[in-house]
């Protein structure tokens, strides 16, 4: 398989594992019943299918990113995960967490793309 298709596939687990942590920190409305203490606010807290679901994200994007970083640079791989990821979190959570960013972080957004642009070429 093609280097970049493994980073591309790693990219997008590694954005799927954050945003469905964070759709789990926020489902509960970030705050556990009292009543739960101990191991029983850590199983109402960790043990839900989005959290364990994205920490299977989060360890099947180790495994593909390794295959990529077997043919490409750490210096191209790691720059286009972590600013695609960005960018792809970046989009999602303005649809599905109505996050609102102030204008300089787009333009951020667009000075990593011009970044990431030049990077690849």
């Amino acid at each position: 398989m093609n280097a970049y298709l493994y980073l591309i596939i790693a990219l997008l687990l590694n954005a799927a594992a954050n945003l469905l942590l964070k759709y789990s920190a926020i489902r509960e409305g970030g705050a556990q019943p009292e009543a739960l203490h101990g191991i029983a606010g850590i199983v109402h807290t960790y043990l839900t299918v989005p959290f364990l679901a994205g920490l299977a994200c989060f360890a099947l994007n180790v495994l593909i990113y390794t295959q990529a970083l077997k043919k490409l640079p750490i210096s191209v791989a790691y720059p286009l995960m972590v600013c695609g990821g960005y960018l792809i979190i970046l989009l999602v959570s303005w649809f599905l967490f109505q996050e609102r960013l102030p204008l300089m972080r787009y333009v951020g957004a667009g000075l990593m793309l011009t970044g990431l642009w030049f990077l690849v070429r």
